[in-house]
């Protein structure tokens, strides 16, 4: 399958807004429609630049995205600022057959040109269970910078014996 990759236009929202549903099944739809309302509206994630490619298959049906964010630094990074990947998914009828790797070189493509972030290096990253990811992002020259465990904290005061605060995580 040879994937033509376009930059996110209001036409294809609807299909993107759909495949992250898939890639964020596990999160509230709301959240996620909600997040990506915001990032078609503004171009931005978090405040930093945003970047959405779409792949389309011969028939011009999207079948997959990446988005990129510009970011101050990433973990075993050299140079700064660095394109950060933040979602990349390929629908399952068009995996294995090149989708992912058209949308990462399409992305790294952006992230180093001048008409685009101008970076010098692209980072990602994937949940440790998650070794379809793990093997793709090798296959595509990505080196393994290691797993590191998040943590946060609500500063808010919580009475004694009160429960954990109910959060829904959300990482793209």
């Amino acid at each position: 399958m040879n994937a033509n990759v376009v930059s996110l236009t209001e036409t294809l929202e609807p299909a993107w807004a759909k495949m992250r549903a898939a890639l964020f099944a596990d999160e509230p739809r709301e959240l996620i429609d909600a997040e990506a309302d915001q990032l078609a509206r503004t171009g931005r994630l978090k405040d930093q630049p945003f970047q959405c490619l779409i792949a389309l298959d011969a028939g011009r049906e999207p079948c997959g995205f990446i988005e990129l964010s510009l970011r101050s630094s990433a973990e075993n990074c050299l140079t700064a600022p660095v394109a950060y990947v933040e979602a990349w998914y390929v629908e399952p009828r068009a995996r294995g057959r090149g989708v992912g790797r058209a949308l990462m070189q399409a992305a790294m493509d952006f992230a180093r040109s001048p008409g685009g972030w101008n970076c010098r290096e692209i980072a990602s990253d994937a949940r440790p269970e998650n070794r379809q990811s793990a093997a793709a992002h090798a296959a595509l020259g990505f080196e393994d910078a290691g797993v590191i465990r998040c943590f946060r904290r609500s500063l808010e005061p919580r009475p004694p014996g009160a429960p954990p605060e109910q959060r829904t995580p959300h990482s793209t």
